[in-house]
């Protein structure tokens, strides 16, 4: 699956999609749903939300567990235990991903690659693309391995 995601991350940067922007249209995808408000959302959690913070492909994650997880309408509550598969994300990124070598953080990312952030600011063909496949993978696993179906989508009881 993982060289799936390495076309689809390659694919959909070429086209000008950054990293949060292209986990999410991974699930988007895998749901056949276009969402182009959404798509344009989360260009704001790229690159770090534009200024090197917190990594863009793991707030993506975040977003598209929670896609699947959280509250959308006013009589909807959360997935049991949402919370919990979004800290196994963070947990994966910082121990398995970044092997505790660096800060979750787009800039300490980009420094540990050998570049200045302002590099590849908005384009993760340019020293993470294999981080944003990655990234949505685990996404992926982690809502199957709870019992949810990422091409399902939001099921109510």
């Amino acid at each position: 699956m993982l060289d799936d995601a390495q076309m689809m991350v390659m694919e959909l940067a070429g086209q000008g999609y950054s990293c949060a922007q292209i986990v999410m249209l991974g699930g988007l995808r895998l749901l056949g749903r276009e969402n182009p408000d959404l798509v344009r959302a989360m260009s704001a959690l790229s690159n770090g939300a534009s200024c090197g913070d917190v990594c863009g492909a793991l707030t993506g994650g975040l977003c598209l567990i929670s896609l699947h997880t959280g509250q959308g309408l006013e009589d909807e509550r959360p997935v049991p235990g949402a919370r919990t598969l979004n800290r196994a994300l963070v947990k994966w990124f910082r121990q398995e991903e970044l092997r505790g070598r660096v800060a979750p953080t787009c800039a300490a990312i980009f420094e540990s690659a050998g570049l200045a952030f302002e590099d590849g600011a908005m384009n993760p063909a340019v020293g993470c693309a294999d981080l944003v496949a990655h990234t949505w993978v685990k996404a992926l696993e982690i809502l199957r391995d709870n019992g949810l179906d990422p091409t399902a989508g939001r099921l109510e009881a």
